[in-house]
């Protein structure tokens, strides 16, 4: 088994290459999609402004208050459906789920989060509609048909919440015991010094997440990449913008973590 995250870098960029190479794994693959720039855009057609908390350690976030989470909704459910429209035009049977679906993916919300403000200081703000994934039902992702998973989990109050599409992507493959996770991006894998590193171990990559050059969200990737290579599975970071972008990534293209 393998897990294949689409980001959303690659999904405003253009996910058609990702999409066509997915076939080819129809049997053994769990599909995660992104997808935070089309809900930046459709929050900007409803007159609301993105908003984005800063964490300890450099880590964004985006916030979520009930009018971000509906917005949230409604792209990745667009990007979803897209998804698996396009799958069915090349023949293949695909179910299109977010974690609310079956209580597939479950979240506790997180009622306070720490941020850093624009001063530097820390402080505690309310946590929104933002989850921390505490049950994957692995039961419910196994293929046939090939399921295309979006970032929307559920709370045991009911509540849909955003999740992380990395961290989701990450706990799925841990929860069926992938092999492999291909998480797709906009660049070629990890940049240190402007060349690509092709291959670290769990260890290099956290001490990796303290160089100046890693910044964003590829400090998250590094130390979750860690984690899972710990754990067994190899994690490819490469770009999901080339030809065939799974098949090159499995045959050494990107950024190898390896336990």
């Amino acid at each position: 088994m393998i897990v294949v995250k689409i980001g959303g870098s690659v999904i405003c960029k253009g996910a058609s290459t990702a999409i066509r190479n997915l076939p080819k794994y129809a049997d053994k693959a769990v599909v995660v999609h992104g997808g935070g720039c089309l809900v930046n855009e459709l929050m900007k057609r409803m007159g609301i402004e993105p908003k984005f908390l800063t964490h300890p350690g450099g880590l964004v976030s985006r916030y979520t208050d009930w009018e971000t989470l509906k917005a949230f909704v409604m792209a990745m459910s667009w990007i979803n459906k897209s998804i698996v429209a396009s799958l069915h035009g090349m023949g293949v049977p695909a179910l299109g789920l977010t974690g609310a679906d079956l209580g597939v993916v479950k979240a506790k919300r997180k009622e306070k989060v720490l941020v850093v403000d624009e001063r530097g200081r820390q402080r505690v703000v309310d946590g929104g509609y933002v989850g921390r994934i505490t049950e994957i039902d692995a039961s419910k992702l196994a293929p046939p048909p090939l399921r295309v998973l979006a970032p929307i989990a559920v709370s045991e109050r009911g509540e849909l919440l955003n999740i992380d599409g990395d961290q989701l992507a990450f706990d799925v493959a841990k929860r069926i015991g992938a092999e492999k996770l291909v998480l797709l991006s906009d660049v070629e894998g990890l940049y240190i010094g402007g060349r690509v590193v092709p291959r670290l171990t769990a260890e290099e990559a956290e001490r990796l997440v303290q160089n100046e050059e890693v910044k964003g969200g590829m400090k998250r990737k590094l130390l979750m990449a860690a984690e899972a290579a710990k754990a067994g599975i190899e994690v490819v970071i490469s770009s999901g913008l080339v030809e065939a972008p799974i098949d090159a990534a499995l045959n050494g293209a990107g950024t190898h973590v390896v336990g």
